[in-house]
């Protein structure tokens, strides 16, 4: 049986961490969307001769490599919160589901 503390925790958190998890998604998005912008500033700003060569020099930058840390760090962020958020509902929803067996004289 889920107890009333544990609920209350777990609704408590889900309302405390609304803005938290929403800025660590849209972090997470422009992220991404900027994955392509910094290969091609650094494929264009590349002196070598093909665009294999220019591509796996871009892959290899400092500006590169910077936004992999950074997009790894972000995924692990949005990751953590996301995975206590479904957590604490799925104490709400048990909660809820042992709640309304309760109510119907089902015996748990």
């Amino acid at each position: 049986m889920i107890s009333a503390e544990e609920v209350d925790n777990a609704f408590h958190f889900l309302n405390d961490t609304i803005e938290e998890f929403a800025r660590a998604k849209s972090y997470l998005s422009g992220l991404e969307k900027q994955e392509k912008t910094i290969l091609a500033a650094e494929t264009i700003d590349s002196i070598r001769k093909t665009l294999g060569m220019k591509e796996a020099e871009a892959r290899v930058s400092f500006a590169y490599r910077g936004w992999i840390k950074e997009y790894t760090n972000a995924v692990y962020e949005y990751e953590t919160i996301r995975t206590k958020r479904r957590y604490s509902e799925m104490i709400w929803e048990r909660w809820r589901s042992e709640f309304s067996a309760q109510k119907q004289g089902i015996a748990l």
